[in-house]
């Protein structure tokens, strides 16, 4: 796939201004990225390179702005400083990088994205079980808002698919920041 496709795939709601972030393995990237990242740079998306465990090339697409609040969420911090993470953002985005090397998906990883840091906590604490919801992170808390929350970025992916399918140029795509 095309790195905008991967992208659209991937992380619409990011794009679309809903979501602070999106991962995106790009083991399967065809073709060169570095055009579409500038572009979008100009947007307001920043994007962090990183390697996974196995190998696998991992890139998160990110707001700055919208990151460091989810971030600073008080849940989240006291999880980020209890996992070793500190500093700035660059800097947890570094430790997150090296979490990645060391393992195959860190548990924290969830705050980077933008989920309820009371459903990354539930999930660390059940170990991935007891959840009441499944959908794009499992939910301990609050199930409708997490439904309506799905609802709403399914719609946002199908049309982002639909738009750039019909020729849409990516950085129409992006809201700016």
């Amino acid at each position: 796939m095309t790195f905008e496709q991967l992208l659209v795939t991937n992380g619409s709601e990011t794009l679309a201004g809903m979501r602070c972030a999106a991962l995106i393995c790009l083991k399967n990237l065809e073709g060169d990225m570095d055009g579409v990242v500038a572009a979008l740079r100009k947007k307001g998306l920043e994007f962090f390179h990183m390697t996974g465990r196995t190998g696998c090339p991992l890139v998160l697409v990110y707001r700055p702005e919208k990151l460091e609040k989810a971030l600073s969420d008080r849940t989240a911090a006291q999880l980020l400083s209890d996992a070793g993470y500190s500093g700035n953002l660059h800097k947890k985005l570094e430790h997150l990088g090296k979490r990645f090397a060391e393992t195959d998906c860190p548990h924290e990883v969830g705050l980077f994205l933008g989920y309820p840091s009371s459903d990354v906590l539930s999930f660390m604490e059940h170990g991935g079980k007891n959840y009441i919801c499944l959908g794009l992170w499992k939910v301990y808390h609050d199930e409708t808002g997490a439904k309506e929350i799905f609802r709403k970025f399914e719609e946002c992916r199908r049309a982002y698919i639909s738009l750039l399918a019909k020729g849409t140029d990516i950085t129409r795509l992006c809201i700016t920041a």
